[in-house]
């Protein structure tokens, strides 16, 4: 077994003792040799100047840029001002009325779910709990079929798409505010 050994460790012995590796071989303490500096260019190019900031801080002065502003929206018009709504596909449906979502499914227990609305640019999403895992309703404004809005559930680990529109109390609420107001008597 020595014998191995010792073979295998000649090769590395021999190269520790290689020609080159020894012309630089200095312990920690020893001072490398001092090196040359080179003569500087002739003419090295000017740095180039930067210009000073112009001490505009947010903090003192606000930021504004000066022409024509457009207004961007955030949040999508569709599904902005509706507050509930009704939601389904195939094997499941989803009725949404202010802070709960109704989840029904053929041969299962309907469940109420306590939630909370999150309006984004594309739509919006109903975000609760449902038997302790994560339940999100998301209802685009993008159309689906017959329907004005596009919906995804995820519900107990699985995911169901569907098509949504605003709910019953939405269409009342829209045919009020469409009704000629009626006229005080004089």
């Amino acid at each position: 077994m020595n014998a191995r050994l010792t073979l295998l460790a000649l090769p590395l012995a021999l190269a520790a003792c290689d020609e080159q590796a020894m012309k630089d071989f200095r312990m920690p303490w020893d001072k490398p040799a001092p090196v040359v500096a080179a003569a500087p260019a002739p003419t090295a190019p000017p740095k180039p100047a930067i210009p000073e900031p112009t001490g505009a801080s947010p903090t003192q002065q606000p930021l504004e840029v000066a022409g024509d502003r457009v207004k961007v929206a955030t949040a999508d018009a569709e599904t902005l001002n509706t507050a509930s709504y009704l939601a389904g596909g195939e094997g499941w449906t989803a009725t949404v009325s202010g802070g709960s979502v109704r989840f029904e499914r053929p041969g299962a227990k309907a469940a109420t779910v306590k939630v909370q609305r999150l309006a984004y640019a594309k739509g919006v999403e109903y975000v609760g709990t449902l038997n302790d895992a994560a339940f999100a309703l998301n209802i685009r404004g993008e159309d689906c079929g017959g329907q004005p809005m596009t919906a995804t559930l995820r519900a107990n680990g699985k995911t169901y798409a569907g098509c949504a529109s605003p709910g019953a109390g939405a269409a009342a609420e829209a045919a009020a505010a469409a009704a000629p107001a009626a006229k005080p008597k004089a």
